[in-house]
């Protein structure tokens, strides 16, 4: 990343609401894989349902994943 680019993100960063951000994360959601790793495992999990699966929780924001 360039120093112009990491300008722009955390310019994008600073003036953003957490919806704008939440938003975000739902329209990215198909990019989105979470790696949980346990006893010399890892599991790779998606999120199936970015409108349902990911919401704001006050100033956080919130992605639900279930394990098989």
């Amino acid at each position: 990343m360039t120093p112009k680019q990491y300008k722009k993100v955390r310019k994008f960063i600073n003036t953003t609401t957490t919806e704008q951000q939440s938003y975000l994360f739902k329209c990215i959601a198909d990019k989105i894989i979470i790696s949980l790793h346990k006893d010399n495992n890892t599991h790779c999990i998606k999120i199936n349902d970015p409108h349902t699966n990911i919401y704001l929780n006050g100033i956080y924001i919130n992605i639900n994943i279930e394990l098989d």
